[in-house]
Order: structure tokens, then C-alpha cells, then sequence
């Protein structure tokens, strides 16, 4: 992983989106000191789209500075975000980003006060990092400033004093990260862009303080010590993300922008090295669909034949029909033996106590046999169930309904 340097993972092309949350976090402490109370920030980053939508209008529709009514705001915005228009006007109005003209409090068209337009590019920065770049930002400046004979003794040593703070407060953060998970250090990736910058240019301001103030030597020299920490502990973080995505080999760790700045910054060996020890698969030759079809084709097996059964040689005298006739008028018979049997002379019989005192088995195949007899309409029986229920505890069938049978064609005996 040689080639992925610090200039690599914390380049300005990094991309990486960071979550709502973060934003509001910062948000929140952005407006901490002048905030009301703890509530007083939005609850989803969506709101912020109400101003920017407020600001777009006044930027689009006043010109000439005259100013906007409510209804021209209104069909301006549209629903730019969560929640009414006239619960976020309701907003700014009280907080005066829009107010009428000085002295004129009733006047209908309001005003965008040019504070709001500060704010809402100092928002849209705040979303994209955590303040490296501001410290960026005012190195390079108050070097210009002295060179350009802006500031005096005591402005230069309040800059110094204030660079050397937001050194240390930064280079803190990064030493908190060296217990803390992984993914916290790939959101770092993104948040410390410029950092690889932030050495050489305290050094270029502090060669210009030495020249132009000597006796401030002392503190720039505490500056120089900050950004040498702040320095390492980047170098920290990064070392420590590249021995992580050397041992998962998990490279979704890095992001596209950080292959693409390689590939076009180190050597043939170096995008080599990445690769040293994986192994590879051989080669295997590349065929198409078609011919694999056409292979299975001419090596399958062809389909074994198979002949169609004989049929049965019966005599010539036999009759399929009269034989199946045969088959049911004996078995109508059987079934009437068995019914008369049960019967016992009886044209009706209580056949519940019997059941009772069969086995669950033999209760189970007399059942049968009784409703397939008594379902044949040419044998004249009927089965008649009662729908009472009776259980015996200690019987064998613990439970039986009433069973009687009927002669139909024998009549009915007391």
C-alpha cells in the first residue's frame, strides 16, 4: 500500500458525502454561542432549505433593492422544505433575517438583511468540514497582512494566539481518534483535507513574523510546535487506516478518487506492490454459450428405447364387463352377509354397545363396513346416527356415538 500517501487519503477531491447528523452536530455548536436556548437549532438539516429558498427569491426578484411582499415570497418558494411557509416566515421575521425598512415597521415589502447571506455560506462551508480549512484560510491571510502592513504587534501576536489554539484543539481530536473504531477514521479522511498544507504554512507565516515582528519570536515558535503535533497525529491516523486496509484487505476503505490520484502520481512498481502477494487464478479459456450447447449436444448420451408393455393374453371368452359385474354383485353379497349377520334376525339393531366393547381397531373397520354397505341403495339398509356423544373413561373406545341399523325392507320390530 505504498502508494496511498497522506496527500492521497486527505485530498481535496475526496467526495465522501458525510451523514445528516454530523452536520447538525456541528451546526449546533456553530450556533451555540448566540443560541437562546438548547432547542434552539433545527432538528433536520432539510429546514435550512426555507432560507436558502428566501434568498434565492431576493436574489432572482430585487434587484433595484425595493424589497418582497410575503406573497411574492410565498409563490417564490413554493414548499422549499419540511413544515409551512408561514411557520419558517413566522421565523425569520422575529429573528429579522427579512424585516421591513428601517422606521417603517408596517411597510409590506420586506427586506433580506445581509447577514443572512454570510450565514447561509458559512452553513453551506460548515457542511462540507470541521474547520482545517479555516485554519488554512487564516495563516495564509495574516501572512498577507503582514507583508501588506495591515496589522500591528498586537493583532499579529491575537492571530498567532488564535492559530496556536486551533491547533491544539484540532490535534486533540485527532489523538481521541487512536482508541476509536475504523469508520470513525475513514469520516476523518474528509474532514482533515489540507492537513498535508498546514506545516509548511505556519512555517511561512512564522519565517515572516521572525522578519517583520522579532519579538514574537517565542510565539511563533509555540505555533510551530502545534502544527508539528497536529502533523504527526495526522500521520497517526493514516497509518493506522493503511495497516487496517492492509490486514482486512478491504480496499472499499479507500475511495475512487484516491485509486485515480495514484494511478496518476506513482510508478509501475509502486501500483505493483498492492498486488505482491495476492494470488491469482490461472487464466481459463473463454467460450461462448453456443459452443458450450453445441459440446453438450454431440457428447450426451442418446436416450435408451423403450418398449411398450405387452398386453395381458386373455382367453377369447372374456368380458371385461360381465367379469366387473361379477365382482360387484359379489361383493354386494358379502356386504349383505355381514349386515343380516349383525342383524341377527332383527329388522333394527343398537350396535352402540358392541362398538363400545371392540377394540379401536376392530370398532374403526365395522364403522367402515356398515356405511359402505348401507351407502348401496339395492341392499335396502340404513345406518341412523345419533348426534349424542358418549365416553367411557375406563372403556377401551373412550368416546362413540350412537349407532343403530336398519332392515328397510324387513320393517320395524319393537
Amino acid at each position: 500500500m505504498a502508494f496511498v500517501t497522506e496527500q492521497h487519503l486527505f485530498s481535496d477531491d475526496d467526495d465522501d458525502s458525510e451523514s445528516e447528523d454530523a452536520f447538525l452536530e456541528r451546526l449546533g455548536a456553530f450556533v451555540a454561542a448566540v443560541a437562546d436556548n438548547a432547542g434552539a437549532v433545527i432538528r433536520d438539516p432539510a429546514m435550512l432549505k426555507w432560507a436558502q429558498a428566501v434568498y434565492e427569491a431576493y436574489g432572482d426578484l430585487d434587484e433595484n433593492g425595493e424589497g418582497l411582499t410575503v406573497e411574492q415570497l410565498k409563490a417564490a418558494c413554493g414548499d422549499a422544505g419540511p413544515g409551512t411557509f408561514e411557520s419558517r416566515i413566522a421565523v425569520f421575521k422575529q429573528l429579522r433575517l427579512i424585516r421591513p425598512p428601517q422606521g417603517r415597521a408596517y411597510h409590506r415589502r420586506l427586506h433580506f438583511d445581509g447577514a443572512g447571506v454570510a450565514a447561509l455560506l458559512v452553513f453551506d462551508k460548515l457542511r462540507l468540514g470541521t474547520g482545517v480549512q479555516e485554519i488554512l484560510f487564516l495563516l495564509d491571510q495574516t501572512r498577507r497582512d503582514i507583508l501588506d502592513g495591515v496589522l500591528g504587534i498586537d493583532d499579529v501576536l491575537a492571530r498567532l494566539t488564535t492559530l496556536r489554539r486551533a491547533l491544539s484543539i484540532s490535534t486533540g481530536e485527532l489523538i481521541q481518534l487512536r482508541d476509536r473504531p475504523v469508520e470513525e477514521l475513514l469520516h476523518e479522511r474528509r474532514n482533515r483535507r489540507g492537513a498535508d498544507r498546514m506545516l509548511s504554512e505556519a512555517k511561512a507565516l512564522v519565517a515572516v513574523v521572525e522578519t517583520q515582528f522579532p519579538e514574537l519570536s517565542p510565539t511563533g515558535s509555540k505555533l510551530i510546535t502545534q502544527a508539528l503535533r497536529y502533523s504527526t497525529a495526522v500521520s497517526d491516523l493514516i497509518d493506522r487506516l493503511l495497516r487496517a486496509v492492509t490486514a482486512e484487505r478491504d480496499f472499499s476503505m479507500l475511495l475512487p478518487e484516491q485509486y485515480h490520484s495514484a494511478a496518476l502520481r506513482s510508478s509501475a512498481d509502486g501500483l505493483a506492490e498492492v498486488f505482491g502477494g495476492i494470488v491469482f487464478d490461472p487464466a481459463s479459456a473463454l467460450i461462448t454459450p453456443d459452443e458450450i450447447l453445441a459440446t453438450v449436444e454431440k457428447y450426451r448420451p442418446p436416450e435408451p428405447r423403450r418398449r411398450a408393455p405387452r398386453s395381458p393374453e386373455l382367453p377369447p371368452e372374456h368380458d371385461p364387463v360381465r367379469e366387473a359385474r361379477r365382482r360387484r354383485a359379489s361383493l354386494r353379497e358379502r356386504r349383505e352377509a355381514v349386515l343380516r349377520l349383525q342383524l341377527r334376525g332383527n329388522a333394527e339393531i343398537d350396535l352402540t354397545v358392541e362398538i363400545e366393547n371392540s377394540s379401536w381397531r376392530d370398532a374403526i373397520r365395522l364403522v367402515a363396513d356398515l356405511l359402505a354397505a348401507c351407502g348401496d341403495p339395492e341392499l335396502g339398509f340404513t345406518l341412523r346416527l345419533s348426534d349424542e356423544l358418549r365416553v367411557h373413561i375406563t372403556g377401551t373406545v373412550s368416546y362413540v356415538t350412537p349407532i343403530r341399523l336398519i332392515d328397510e325392507k324387513g320393517g320395524y320390530r319393537d
